[in-house]
């Protein structure tokens, strides 16, 4: 097959952006989605241009709620001008993600060429990068644009690496290799796995070279880690706490499985994969995990040429910190995304020797098509959460968020089914009892509102919104002595809850409790004023 038209100049490049265009365009009228009500829409830092210093300093300004700080000041940066150009309308994110996608696409289709690869099969393996279905994440779920942004960087600090050994005499191309990788770390702690990549490229094309040349990127690093540390210790500390290191390790080798064959067979993504925890690492699946990752390693060190190596080692080690570090979400697709540069690797390779590279576009049109068809699912919550709760049925939280989708829509219907599978799945769900708890309240359900928010309270006592509800659930039983008590109790947890105040005096207020009611009541609208318009005159 004949594609000599793209060995001109600039076509290339063209051909690689409108062929992006063309399939990830339809993400471009999708919504916002899970995350970003906390680090977007609810978050108050990113109003003001003038508090983008402090986005450096402060890692709580990644967020609304102070205990989901994270250290990613490039990445709160890009929100706050999203919101300075163009406020909440999504488009312009979606615009940015996209933007930055493209970048690296052209940057993975220049990489390929400065390690030695032709063109037509640099265009083929950048092609399989840009195009691949679990890319789709990265452009349409705008939280994620942290993996993206800190992969664009890294690529953009190795391509400089790769300059610097070409040309030692030009040294502007080290520091500018420098300069990348700290931009990568400021958009996400992923990208310490870049060093680790060098070291890779150094023992495999350069080892006689000296390693001398790498200290500055080992020397960021642990700067960024002090940093890190101090700014987000109680993010790390929650870290420690998700898993022990046994879990962690026999749990991410099941995940390696998983990414390998999400990578080869991008047909099961999913927003919240049906993956589970493993507690040892010497039982069935993991050790399975731990056979298939051996394999592999085996069959590239035994390969006669070192691009397998180089690809499969590029592939585990971008992967690596995310299978070290126990996180909440067990695996997800977007963590695929630096990685998936090997896999271009290894699709650069297979066509370098061969003359027909028809396989290749025919791959890269069938990716494409299933990356289209990906970014429908991402048209609004409802769509993304009915894909999830039907791919992963098992997963508590996949029908927790289907059913607040459709809370949030108003379907109180189709909302209480869902919680009611989440609840069934996980009878310690405290925010799907809470909230079908408010579903049943609303629906006239008394009995099963109260219970529902009482099973809430016994798996975690004292929960604030917990105590709310039942306490209205009781005022409006007339239990109104109950009622307070419950209010009381909220209280003492949450004091700056006026909701809570309002709730309180008007219970003290038909329970003829007067002086308290309005003690209540003037702390209430002293919080909220615009709650003396609920009251009336």
């Amino acid at each position: 097959m004949s594609l000599g038209f793209l060995r001109q100049g600039a076509v290339p490049h063209l051909f690689l952006l409108l062929v992006l265009l063309g399939f990830h365009a339809r993400s471009l009228g999708n919504g916002f989605h899970y995350d970003d009500e906390h680090s977007l829409l609810h978050n108050p830092h990113l109003r003001s241009l003038g508090a983008l210093p402090t986005f450096f300093a402060d890692a709580r300004t990644f967020s609304e709620n102070p205990a989901y700080a994270m250290y990613r000041p490039l990445v709160v940066t890009a929100h706050a001008l999203n919101y300075a150009l163009g406020g909440y309308e999504p488009r312009g994110y979606l615009v940015l993600n996209l933007g930055i996608h493209c970048l690296a696409t052209l940057l993975v289709f220049h990489l390929l060429g400065q390690l030695g690869f032709a063109r037509l099969p640099a265009l083929g393996g950048a092609l399989l990068f840009g195009l691949h279905p679990a890319q789709s994440e990265v452009v349409n779920y705008i939280s994620s644009r942290s993996e993206s942004m800190a992969g664009l960087f890294c690529l953009a600090s190795f391509s400089a690496y790769l300059r610097a050994l070409a040309a030692p005499a030009r040294r502007l191309w080290a520091p500018l290799s420098w300069l990348a990788l700290l931009l990568a770390l400021l958009c996400k702690s992923t990208a310490l796995a870049l060093p680790l990549l060098l070291l890779l490229h150094h023992y495999l094309f350069k080892p006689r070279r000296s390693v001398r040349d790498h200290l500055p990127y080992w020397v960021l690093s642990v700067l960024y880690l002090l940093l890190y540390f101090s700014l987000s210790g109680q993010g790390v500390e929650r870290a420690a706490q998700v898993r022990d290191l046994p879990s962690q390790l026999a749990t991410q080798a099941k995940a390696l499985v998983h990414y390998l064959l999400l990578s080869f067979m991008p047909v099961h993504l999913n927003i919240q994969q049906q993956f589970f925890a493993s507690p040892a690492l010497f039982s069935a699946l993991p050790l399975l995990g731990l056979l298939v990752g051996g394999s592999l390693a085996w069959w590239a060190w035994r390969a006669r040429s070192p691009w397998v190596p180089f690809a499969l080692g590029w592939f585990l080690l971008c992967l690596l910190p995310t299978l070290v570090v126990p996180l909440n979400i067990l695996v997800n697709d977007h963590r695929l995304y630096l990685a998936l540069f090997g896999l271009a690797l290894l699709a650069a390779r297979w066509a370098t020797p061969r003359r027909t590279h028809w396989p290749l576009w025919v791959l890269c049109l069938l990716l494409g098509a299933l990356c289209f068809m990906r970014a429908g699912v991402w048209k609004d919550e409802v769509t993304l959460w009915q894909d999830a709760a039907r791919r992963a049925p098992l997963m508590a939280e996949a029908q927790y968020n289907l059913g607040h989708a459709y809370h949030q829509r108003g379907d109180l219907e189709h909302a209480r089914r869902a919680y009611e599978k989440a609840v069934a799945l996980s009878p310690d769900y405290v925010r799907a009892q809470v909230n079908l708890g408010a579903i049943y309240r609303e629906i006239g359900e008394v009995d099963k509102a109260a219970k529902a928010f009482e099973q809430a309270l016994a798996a975690e006592p004292g929960m604030v919104e917990a105590l709310n509800n039942l306490g209205l659930v009781y005022a409006g039983q007339g239990q109104h002595a109950r009622a307070i008590a419950l209010y009381q109790q909220a209280l003492a947890r949450a004091p700056e809850q006026a909701e809570i105040w309002l709730n309180l005096g008007l219970a003290c207020r038909d329970s003829g409790r007067r002086e308290e009611a309005f003690q209540a009541l003037s702390r209430a609208i002293q919080l909220d004023p615009s709650l003396k318009e609920r009251l009336g005159p």
